[in-house]
């Protein structure tokens, strides 16, 4: 069977062997945990303070600011919202929370769970160049808003959000505002001193780290509420995420360089293959190895049901993500164009020679799916 090639790294990434490599003692043999009062966990306090200076410096904490280990991206998000939910709701009566139509899903599940506390969250639309304007922005908020959370992409387009803009009405109006970066490490700079936001969050597997890893920084004024309390810490999973944040740092210049080239080297190899195809956003600012690509004429589960059968693997949503048709109608896109697409991204060990085989295998899948549809017709 040829080799697999894989074009979600969306949706999972691999652990970075370096990180893998860094975290095995803790399982084998430093496994003490940090709290026990004797030798073997106080061994383990220079390797903690190694790794909190390498997520620091990675994403551009000053010393001052307050960071969370947490078990995913999810649960720190939903520690940001509970926050919010506890400072801002319970003490000050500020019910109103807003998100953007195209979010990830844990950021819209965890706040529409408030909603049976009493509380409200607005989805703020986006428009046809797939961000929110600071418009629909200011239309979706009121006064009793508490918290705006919202991603720095959209991860199935890869369209970078206008998060100066977004910032400015927050400041204007005292309002939260909760930045998930998930997406964005290792692709483009990233210094939370320098960004205008509260909260931000990321999931370990962000930057290439094991899954069960993820990190919350705040502002350090904001009394930040745990979700769990008196948990075990994971050694091993903090010392890894450590070491692929600092990894990330030259893994920037690649995606930058060699995977953006291989992107547009796969864009343009579709359409050539099969005319009819669009990509979606091309002229927006985007993440240098994401691209939504529609393909008219065929629906997208069957696309990728037929791309699954030889091997290449895409994204259509679903999991962590909204699915990517409700992604694009939310963005203006007309929904028969929306039903038929499919998202792509790469990672910095993405090979020119699977981006080739890949636009052959897409090719071939397309003309021969699309011959089959006008059959029916």
């Amino acid at each position: 069977m040829a080799e697999r090639i894989y074009l979600d790294h969306i949706s999972a990434t691999p652990v970075a062997p370096q990180a893998l490599a860094a975290s095995m003692p803790f399982y084998e043999t430093s496994f003490a945990q940090p709290t026990a009062p004797h030798q073997m966990g106080q061994e383990l306090f220079s390797s903690i303070k190694t790794s909190q200076t390498q997520l620091y410096d990675f994403f551009g904490a000053s010393p001052e600011a307050q960071m969370v280990f947490t078990s995913s991206g999810a649960e720190a998000i939903a520690q940001v919202i509970q926050t919010a939910s506890i400072e801002l709701f319970r003490k000050r009566g500020k019910n109103h929370f807003v998100a953007r139509a195209i979010d990830d899903a844990p950021s819209v599940l965890a706040l529409s769970s408030l909603e049976q506390e009493g509380g409200f969250l607005c989805l703020a639309p986006c428009s046809k160049r797939g961000f929110v304007t600071k418009e629909a922005l200011i239309d979706s908020i009121s006064a009793r808003t508490a918290l705006i959370s919202v991603s720095s992409v959209c991860a199935l387009t890869g369209v970078i959000q206008p998060l100066e803009e977004i910032a400015e009405v927050c400041k204007q109006r005292a309002i939260w505002l909760h930045v998930d970066a998930t997406h964005t490490v290792g692709k483009m700079p990233l210094s939370f001193s320098e960004m205008p936001c509260d909260f931000l969050t990321v999931d370990g597997q962000g930057v290439h780290a094991p899954v069960g890893t993820g990190v919350l920084f705040a502002k350090k004024e904001i009394p930040l509420h745990p979700l769990l309390m008196a948990r075990p810490f994971n050694m091993a999973g903090f010392v890894a995420l450590g070491y692929a944040a600092e990894l990330s740092k030259d893994w920037q210049s690649l995606y930058c360089t060699e995977v953006c080239r291989l992107r547009g080297l796969l864009e343009s190899g579709i359409k050539e293959l099969y005319p009819e195809a669009q990509v979606l956003f091309e002229d927006e600012e985007r993440l240098p190895n994401v691209t939504a690509i529609a393909f008219p004429g065929i629906h997208s589960e069957l696309l990728a049901y037929a791309l699954n059968r030889k091997g290449v693997f895409a994204c259509m949503g679903g999991g962590p993500f909204q699915q990517m048709e409700r992604v694009l109608t939310s963005c203006g896109i007309d929904p028969a164009l929306a039903r038929t697409s499919l998202s792509f991204s790469l990672s910095k060990d993405t090979q020119e020679q699977e981006i080739e085989r890949a636009i052959a295998i897409i090719g071939d899948v397309t003309k021969r799916l699309r011959k089959l549809s006008k059959a029916f017709v």
